[in-house]
């Protein structure tokens, strides 16, 4: 898997939360796209933060930057603090983010900062995919 390191400006994340099961994230994704074709928002990229786990029962936040999401409401918002990443792009589909996420965790070329770890959905204006990228907080 091929990495890279990105230091990033802090940046907020406006989008929806949930607490239950991994089964429920894309429901909320749904939810998050029916939102945003609502709104005319038009993000070319969106973020999904998990901000706690345990017994099977998963915290998370699914949204977009939060200057594209001013008009959203009933929201959640989420700074994402300065400082460096490691990053690499998820081949395989939704389905190999945790595989990703489990490398860059183990990876000890790194030192691991406290800070949120996020997937990063990446889809420009007029495309009809997109590509994720998982980014671990680092030292």
């Amino acid at each position: 898997m091929e990495t890279r390191i990105e230091h990033v400006e802090q940046f907020t994340v406006k989008g929806y939360e949930m607490n239950g099961p991994v089964t429920d994230i894309p429901k909320l994704w749904d939810e998050l796209n029916r939102i945003i074709e609502e709104k005319g928002a038009k993000p070319e990229e969106s973020f999904g933060i998990t901000l706690g786990m345990g017994n099977g029962t998963f915290h998370y936040l699914a949204g977009i930057k939060s200057e594209v999401a001013e008009e959203f409401t009933d929201t959640k918002e989420l700074l994402i603090p300065s400082g460096k990443f490691i990053v690499a792009k998820v081949e395989g589909g939704v389905d190999a983010i945790p595989a990703a996420f489990d490398a860059l965790l183990r990876n000890p070329d790194v030192k691991l900062r406290h800070s949120y770890g996020f997937e990063r959905y990446i889809h420009p204006a007029g495309s009809t995919g997109f590509e994720t990228e998982v980014w671990v907080a680092i030292e």
